[in-house]
């Protein structure tokens, strides 16, 4: 049975209308309230190494992704990319992968930290995204994968929350 853990901004309401329970198979992690940004100190490489050092409810992160077999992110598209809580959330968990670089593709990415990652999908919603700025989430999408050594990702782009549950379904 496949794990997967819901990474959303979404509000109290949509949560509660749109995504499925939390079960054996669904966690639930809201982007709110927001936890706090990444201040770049790279204790969770050096000092923990694969959890973050700033105590609030984002240093675990980097662990629910190791126990979950697919993340699945709903995130409000912004700026060709995740919304700022989501974001937030991402960045604290920089500790999931070590600080050391490779060569993938011809681009640099950070080394695989442990053996299994889960894998991504990115469920965007937004009014009048354009061909152009989906093609920049696109992008930003694959090199995230290839930087957690996710082997598999996907990307969908709606014009509201309330679309996301034929996604889930």
């Amino acid at each position: 049975m496949s794990k997967k853990l819901i990474l959303h901004d979404l509000s109290p309401e949509d949560a509660e209308n749109l995504l499925p329970k939390e079960s054996e198979i669904y966690s639930l992690y809201p982007a709110k309230p927001p936890v706090r940004h990444c201040v770049g100190c790279f204790g969770c490489w050096l000092k923990t190494p694969g959890r973050c050092v700033i105590n609030d409810r984002g240093s675990d992160f980097s662990a629910l992704m190791l126990q979950h077999d697919e993340i699945i992110v709903i995130s409000r598209f912004v700026f060709g990319g995740l919304s700022p809580d989501i974001k937030a959330v991402f960045d604290r968990s920089i500790g999931f992968i070590l600080p050391f670089f490779r060569i993938l593709n011809g681009e640099m990415h950070h080394v695989k930290r442990y053996q299994k990652s889960p894998d991504l999908c990115y469920i965007l919603y937004g009014i009048d995204i354009n061909d152009t700025e989906k093609e920049t989430a696109r992008k930003l999408i694959a090199a995230n994968a290839l930087n957690f050594g996710s082997e598999n990702s996907q990307i969908s782009f709606h014009t509201s929350p309330r679309e996301i549950r034929e996604v889930l379904a």
